[in-house]
């Protein structure tokens, strides 16, 4: 009976995807002064809150639209998805510290279930491995600090803001507060477990990685600034040099990549330098950047990892080579492939353009030095995006083709689905700056 529910539950849940898809752009008649700013004492919603979950919502139902192949015969990843969605729904919600690093932590098992169970290749279960030691094991030192100050009942985010002086003379507590959400977005030299497990990993779960779990560091870091801002201060400037520097290095990673996964996966690790770099400026440029670039990269990297499964879908492979000149025999997929990667090297409209913009200008704000590095940064960034368009999509075809499939009017959608907000939510912008 049960089995039952489940697939009379998938059979209609591409459906409800789309309502919900379609529902979220009500938000272009949001007031910002109006939503719930406290649920109860453990649980609360500010804008942040509101947007991430927003967010969530979004990129589960594309993610959903992207896989139906795999939930019609399997009813399993139909139930992790769900499961994972409301862990990220209360993890936004919570205002208990110690259930936010419950929730935090735990919403790793269920990506490793899908790597695993779903993965592309053999590889998978090295892949797995690294994922769960990386991202779990980073934040088990913090666990100990955290059981010593619920004895003390500061637990709660807003109590331990009032008392911060505590916790910034402790100097074991900042490190590894800082390297539990450092390792998960990721930062440069911590970031081995993000290519194996993207690249492993199904691509519904690939999107919901790049666009929702990569977040979770950064929405970590924003909740903890009020409450260690003096020390993280205090270690700013190492930071911001160390993050913008190994995010032009990474840069570099992708421009020696044949595998369109890898490209894609490498550009996350760069534009999440970005967002450490931003944030550790400590002033309101930064916060509202690194809030915009979260939601930016949200849409477009989990719209960069559907298109390359659109290319493998036809060709089996996610190599360069292997699909050269698509423009030759499909026009609207080089067309779909200039929405997203454009939007993804921040071209103007988008939101990353804004967000970048903000970004930089914080962090040159904070030292002038910088200026030189960003300016790298963001030439390396437009390379390698247009490294994987060129590459990809023009030159001669490949001589062992002989089918290809046409691009469904499904994958039209999605596409179209990461590509409107990103453009469309530079007219709402002031809803960013409301937190």
């Amino acid at each position: 009976m049960l089995n039952l529910f489940f697939i009379h539950s998938f059979m209609e849940f591409w459906k409800i995807s789309i309502m919900m898809i379609l529902s979220s752009f009500l938000l272009m008649k949001f007031n910002v002064n109006i939503f719930i700013e406290n649920i109860s004492n453990k649980m609360g919603c500010d804008t942040l809150s509101f947007f991430l979950i927003l967010l969530t919502i979004y990129i589960f139902s594309l993610s959903t639209l992207s896989s139906n192949t795999i939930y019609k015969v399997n009813v399993m990843y139909y139930f992790l998805i769900l499961f994972l969605l409301k862990l990220l729904i209360i993890l936004f919600l919570t205002m208990n510290l110690f259930l936010f690093y419950t929730l935090f932590e735990f919403s790793l098992i269920p990506m490793m279930m899908m790597i695993l169970g779903w993965g592309m290749k053999v590889e998978r279960l090295q892949a797995s491995i690294y994922f769960i030691f990386y991202t779990m094991f980073s934040s088990l030192p913090l666990l100990y600090y955290l059981m010593f100050y619920m004895t003390m009942n500061y637990s709660n985010f807003m109590y331990m803001t009032m008392n911060s002086n505590l916790y910034n003379k402790d100097f074991f507590f900042i490190i590894f507060f800082s390297l539990a959400f450092l390792v998960k977005m990721p930062m440069f030299l911590f970031h081995l477990w993000l290519p194996k497990a993207h690249v492993e990993a199904p691509v519904s779960g690939s999107m919901i990685l790049a666009g929702i779990l990569l977040k979770l560091g950064g929405y970590g870091l924003i909740r903890i600034m009020n409450i260690l801002m003096e020390s993280m201060f205090k270690y700013s400037s190492f930071f911001i040099s160390f993050s913008i520097w190994g995010g032009m290095i990474i840069g570099f990673f992708c421009l020696n990549q044949l595998d369109m996964k890898m490209i894609v996966a490498f550009s996350s690790i760069s534009h999440m330098s970005l967002l450490i770099g931003g944030l550790f400026c400590m002033n309101n440029m930064g916060l509202y950047g690194s809030f915009l670039i979260m939601i930016a990269h949200g849409l477009t990297s989990s719209g960069l990892f559907f298109l390359v499964n659109i290319f493998y879908n036809r060709t089996h492979s996610r190599s360069l080579i292997f699909n050269k000149g698509m423009i030759n025999i499909s026009p609207s997929l080089a067309f779909l492939s200039f929405l997203i990667i454009s939007s993804s090297m921040a071209s103007p409209p988008t939101i990353n353009l804004l967000s970048e913009f903000l970004l930089s200008y914080s962090m040159i704000f904070y030292y002038y030095g910088f200026l030189i590095i960003l300016f790298f940064l963001m030439i390396i960034s437009i390379c390698y995006s247009m490294y994987m368009y060129s590459f990809n999509l023009h030159g001669k075809l490949f001589l062992g083709m002989f089918f290809f499939k046409k691009v469904f009017m499904l994958e039209f959608l999605i596409i179209f689905l990461h590509w409107i907000p990103a453009n469309l939510f530079i007219m709402k912008s002031e809803f960013f700056f409301f937190f």
